[in-house]
């Protein structure tokens, strides 16, 4: 499937236990981190920044500067004092343009460790 593809299955969906949409026009959002640690913690979801939650509806408003975002997501990542476990590999995260748009999509993969034995 390609990112298109993938993109148009999130613009179809409703937040749920493996999805979660955020408003990113402030930069990075604090809220950003309980849903990554929630997911990490169970099978995972898929979070999708630059979507705003209305009483109307989820708005694909779009983030100002992905690479930057992608930048501040990274480096909060790998700061202990944000997180414990940075579970993300760089395939993880990736921007998606739509009609002049960026998100960035944010694959968080369950805790694998929480698997072995």
């Amino acid at each position: 499937m390609h990112q298109l593809d993938i993109f148009s299955a999130l613009q179809s969906s409703t937040e749920g236990i493996d999805t979660e949409f955020k408003s990113a026009r402030g930069g990075m959002p604090g809220s950003f981190w309980e849903s990554y640690s929630a997911m990490a913690n169970t099978q995972g979801g898929t979070i999708v920044l630059g979507v705003a939650e209305k009483a109307t509806g989820l708005v694909w408003e779009g983030v100002p500067d992905a690479a930057q975002l992608r930048t501040v997501l990274w480096g909060q990542l790998n700061d202990r004092h944000k997180v414990s476990v940075n579970l993300l590999r760089d395939d993880d995260v990736r921007t998606v343009e739509d009609e002049g748009r960026q998100f960035v999509v944010v694959n968080v993969p369950g805790d694998r460790r929480a698997y072995h034995t």
